[in-house]
Order: C-alpha cells, then sequence, then structure tokens
C-alpha cells in the first residue's frame, strides 16, 4: 500500500506521510498486544492465579478432569466465564465447548522458542514504529514547514517511539522532540486542548523516564520490552518469582527448586541461557542471586548498542 501511495502521489505526499502514521498505529498496537500476553505470563509465575486467563481469548489446557477424563490434555481457548467457572472451546474438529472450573485448566505458557520469537518482534516493530516516525516527521517538516500543528503531531509521534525503548539515549531524544512538539504547538497558537494535554503528559512521563535512568545502576534489561529497573528491583522480583515457582509446582514451603522450573520461570524474563549447579536445585537466595547477576549481564549488553536485539535461545 505504502508503494502504491507513493507511485501514485509522490514521496513526500500528505498521503504517504498517512501511510506512515497508520503504520506507526499498527506497530504500536501489536507491541501492546504482545506485551499484555508477556505480562500476563509474568504475573502468572509471580501469583499463580488463575483467574489471570479467565478473558475471552486465553489458551488453555485441560486438566484434572474426573467425570470426562478423554478431554484432559486438550488445549483450547476460553470464549466466556462467569464468577465460578468459564466456557473453553477445545481445539477439536467439532468445536466442542466444555463448561470448566479454575482448577480444571492451566495456562499455556509460550516455549523458549515462541518466547524468543514473540522478543524479536517487538524488537523489530518497535524499529519499524521508529522508522515510520521518522519518514512522518521528514514528510511534514517538508510539506508544511516547521512552525505548523502537523510538525508538532509528527514531533511528539517520534518522541514517543523513542521513548518505548527504554534506551537512555533514545529517551534523551525523545525528551528534545517532545519538548520541540510543545514549543511548536505554543508558537502555532493551537488551540486544541487535548492535544496540548496529550504533549504535556508525554513529555512529563520522557523525563521521569530520563530521572529514573539518571539513577544508578537502572537499566532496561529487554529494551523495546520492559521499563529499567535497579539491582534492588530485580532482587525483589526474583524472590517473587521464587515464591510463585513453589507454589505452582505444589512446593511451597520447600528450601529448593528444581532447574527445570527455574528455567522456565527466568525464560519470562528474557533469560534463556542460565546456568544451573550441578545437583539441579537452589534456594531462594542461590536463585535470586544468580537470576540478578544474569539480569546484569542482559541489561550491560542489551544497551551497549542502540539497537540490541534479545539474547538468542539456548539449550535449557
Amino acid at each position: 500500500a505504502l508503494d502504491l501511495t507513493r507511485r501514485c502521489h509522490g514521496e513526500e505526499s500528505a498521503a504517504v506521510a498517512s501511510c506512515h502514521q497508520k503504520m506507526v498505529c499498527i506497530c504500536q498496537q501489536q507491541v501492546q498486544a504482545i506485551t499484555k500476553q508477556l505480562s500476563m505470563h509474568m504475573e502468572y509465575m509471580l501469583t499463580n492465579s488463575i483467574r489471570l486467563y479467565h478473558s475471552p481469548g486465553s489458551r488453555v489446557l485441560v486438566e484434572g478432569l474426573q467425570k470426562q477424563q478423554q478431554y484432559n490434555g486438550i488445549e483450547g481457548v476460553v470464549v466466556k466465564m462467569d464468577a465460578v467457572r468459564m466456557r473453553v472451546r477445545l481445539d477439536m474438529l467439532d468445536n466442542k465447548e466444555l463448561m470448566l472450573k479454575s482448577e480444571n485448566v492451566c495456562p499455556l505458557l509460550p516455549t523458549a522458542l515462541k518466547l524468543h520469537e514473540q522478543l524479536m518482534k517487538m524488537h523489530d516493530l518497535a524499529q519499524e514504529r521508529i522508522a515510520s516516525s521518522k519518514e512522518y516527521h521528514r514528510i511534514q517538516i517538508k510539506v508544511k514547514g516547521v512552525r505548523h500543528v502537523n510538525t508538532a503531531i509528527a514531533c511528539q509521534n517520534l518522541g514517543l517511539a523513542y521513548l518505548a525503548t527504554h534506551q537512555a539515549a533514545e529517551i534523551g531524544l525523545a525528551v528534545s522532540l517532545l519538548i520541540q512538539a510543545d514549543k511548536i504547538r505554543r508558537r502555532v497558537g493551537a488551540d486544541d486542548k487535548d492535544r496540548a494535554l496529550s504533549i504535556s503528559k508525554s513529555l512529563s512521563v520522557a523525563q521521569s523516564a530520563q530521572a529514573r535512568l539518571d539513577e544508578g545502576g537502572v537499566l532496561s534489561a529487554v529494551p523495546c520490552c520492559w521499563p529499567p529497573t535497579s539491582r534492588q528491583d530485580d532482587e525483589i522480583q526474583m524472590a517473587r518469582l521464587f515464591a510463585g515457582l513453589q507454589a505452582r509446582n505444589g512446593k511451597r514451603g520447600s528450601p529448593s527448586m528444581s532447574s527445570e522450573a527455574m528455567q522456565q520461570g527466568l525464560r519470562l524474563f528474557g533469560l534463556f541461557n542460565v546456568t544451573v549447579s550441578a545437583c539441579g536445585a537452589v534456594d531462594v537466595d542461590a536463585f535470586v542471586a544468580i537470576a540478578c547477576d544474569e539480569l546484569q549481564k542482559m541489561k550491560l549488553e542489551a544497551n551497549r548498542d542502540s539497537v540490541p536485539a534479545p539474547a538468542a535461545v539456548g539449550g535449557c
């Protein structure tokens, strides 16, 4: 569609600018959808609450049925729910639906390969959003000039695209662009109060993100996915993860955690290559130390360049 619009209207036309703006929206929506799913899986690992999946579209696995055991182990999608049960459409030729209690379903957590694909897709979408925002910004300046409300909007869009990377250099660019957007809006005398409020809020968020990154040791482990954290933040989160994994594996109160369970949880945080002790089990202190050390390595590597990619999938 973009190539056709270019041929029909020219490289720097309003129609081409509109195509880039639509591409920005599409990329943003797709990233939000992936982030929502990953956040739900992460929260499940932390809380062990199946109610997180009580929403249409959530994929689950049937288990623990006594009277209809032939359906155990079959995957399906939640189509409806009430306070006690959920209706699940099974992945069968006849699309059979069952009303099930929470204890008879478990979430379908993504595999290591699927997780890696999702993180890579988020990274690629974020870069595509920046590229389209740059083109929209360039065309608006060329067509409308610097002092035009459309250029202010273009500055805001590009600033928000940079802000979504959670990286120091890009967030610095975001702050500069959003300041510029506000200045242009004031100069042209635009009386759109909603737009003024939107730019002001965006600038406030960007400045807060910049201040957060100025704190010592605060970085994003998986850029384009999760906001920056400190070592203390990571330690709290990993302790919660250990407790959640224990609850999920029926070992609450146990002093140790199997390496397999640990690796499954850490994958959701972008850690695919975690070295586990030879004994195959670690206690909470060792788990937190191992996880936070690996997160720190990932942070340093991911923030070394301006366009890093998530770590590669290992054999675990």
